[in-house]
């Protein structure tokens, strides 16, 4: 946990900005403090036939701090359950919290830049780093958020998509942008929970 209000010379700019206006910031891994909450959840949808909304999960939110903010950023192509990590994410937000998530689409593109590319002609990342199966459409991962009936992930309707945007290198100077038309390869999605 880094509070922003103990030690200004351990925390980065960015932290240092969020004290500034009176802020703080949690870092943590997600398999570490999300996976209590998880655990929470996936003992509570196996246990009981209630929806998530009204689970013993819900019940025990309390004993968690509430977020304006979360991020899952290129995690959940790595974690065995993302329906769940993301169901975690979203019930530890406070009304009106947004939770950023961005991944990997699953394309011929995404596999050729992600895998082939990334893994094997450039090195970037070691190879066997990703799979191709792991990787999450904006669709999918709306369904996981927003809800759409079928399962852990199920927000019960608290949460909103409000923006879908690719993450697109300019492969001449390396330098990044957002774009809404191109999503093929990697992609950051915001959604909100409702007031």
């Amino acid at each position: 946990t880094n509070d922003t209000g103990n030690n200004k010379n351990s925390n980065t700019p960015e932290e240092r900005k969020i004290m500034y206006i009176g802020g703080k910031t949690v870092e943590e891994f997600a398999s570490h403090w999300l996976s209590k909450h998880e655990q929470e959840h996936n003992q509570t949808t196996t246990t009981t036939t209630t929806s998530p909304t009204s689970s013993r999960l819900n019940n025990n939110t309390s004993q968690f701090e509430l977020f304006d903010v979360i991020t899952t950023l290129e995690v959940i192509e790595h974690v065995p359950n993302p329906s769940s990590l993301l169901y975690a994410a979203t019930s530890l937000l406070k009304p009106g919290g947004i939770l950023f998530v961005s991944t990997i689409n699953r394309t011929a593109k995404s596999y050729g830049v992600a895998i082939v590319g990334a893994e094997y002609v450039t090195g970037m990342v070691p190879v066997g780093t990703h799979d191709w199966n792991h990787f999450w459409s904006p669709e999918e991962v709306r369904g996981m958020v927003c809800g759409s009936g079928a399962g852990a992930g199920d927000s019960g309707g608290t949460m909103k998509q409000i923006a879908v945007n690719g993450m697109v290198v300019n492969p001449l100077n390396m330098e990044w942008s957002l774009d809404a038309s191109d999503v093929d390869v990697n992609w950051i999605g915001a959604y909100q929970k409702k007031e």
